[in-house]
């Protein structure tokens, strides 16, 4: 505790208040669906935004007094454009997200100036996840001798004529599946199958990110 206390003053939240100049406010808003949020990507020098104190890396977490903890990029986008000339952004950077993350607190106004959230110690943590976890255990350790118990079930089940007949009419359905499908058709889908694996790999990478110039 006494090694937070000095970061604790450092990590909070900051408002940048800025008006746009000849090329907007100057920085690139960038989310990227591997981790939630809506990121500050760069800045530009001598901007309005680098004069507020915005900075790389940067997480926004209000606009104009509007959390957006769960909006979309579109959403956020929208906000600061709604703001008109001026916009109002209270952001973390990457140590106080993670300080109020370790709290559970959403990170706002008040945090500007007032009290700051304590972490959740980890007493806390054991006591609130502990119940749980412990009561997966139990569950799980009836459980986990189950498939021991029916393991010499399924043997004798093998050696029933049942299964027997079960796998002759598996492989006759297989034989048959494969005589109702033409080889052209066989052909199609083989084909539609690469196409499908390719094609979201293209998709995927273009809508993975989404940068917007503001």
């Amino acid at each position: 505790s006494h090694r937070l206390s000095p970061l604790q003053e450092e990590l909070r939240p900051r408002l940048c208040c800025m008006k746009k100049g000849p090329n907007g406010y100057g920085f690139n808003l960038h989310s990227d669906k591997s981790r939630p949020g809506q990121y500050v990507r760069a800045v530009d020098p001598d901007s309005p935004a680098e004069a507020t104190g915005l900075a790389p890396h940067d997480r926004i977490i209000e606009v104009n007094g509007v959390c957006m903890e769960g909006k979309q990029h579109t959403d956020v986008v929208a906000a600061i454009k709604a703001g008109g000339d001026e916009t109002r952004l209270l952001v973390v950077d990457i140590l106080t997200d993670e300080f109020f993350k370790k709290c559970k607190v959403v990170p706002s106004e008040k945090h500007l100036a007032g009290p700051l959230p304590e972490p959740v110690a980890n007493g806390d943590i054991g006591k609130e996840n502990g119940g749980e976890p412990r009561s997966n255990s139990v569950s799980e350790s009836p459980s986990s001798p189950g498939p021991l118990a029916v393991s010499p079930d399924s043997g004798e089940t093998h050696s029933k004529p049942d299964a027997q007949e079960d796998d002759r009419r598996h492989s006759a359905s297989g034989s048959l599946l494969d005589l109702n499908i033409p080889l052209a058709v066989a052909k199609e889908r083989a084909h539609q199958k690469r196409t499908s694996k390719r094609a979201p790999q293209m998709d995927w990478s273009k809508k993975n990110e989404l940068f917007s110039n503001l």
